[in-house]
């Protein structure tokens, strides 16, 4: 299970000047697939969306994301 570091994700998604719309366009994601991610409401995430997004925020996975 992958579970979202979202305070993380958010951070490092401002620090690169990008909006939720901008990585989740880089990250080939819906907007509201990061909303959901970012806010909590997903629970966890698909391990290829997480690796996506890790890729984008230059990262590693276990940075943002806890993986059980």
């Amino acid at each position: 299970m992958i579970i979202p570091k979202k305070e993380e994700i958010r951070q490092r998604r401002e620090a690169m000047g990008l909006t939720k719309c901008g990585l989740s366009k880089k990250a080939g994601l819906s907007t509201s697939a990061l909303y959901r991610i970012e806010s909590g409401e997903s629970g966890y995430v698909h391990p290829i969306r997480a690796r996506a997004i890790a890729t984008v925020l230059g990262c590693e996975l276990e940075e943002i994301f806890t993986v059980r």
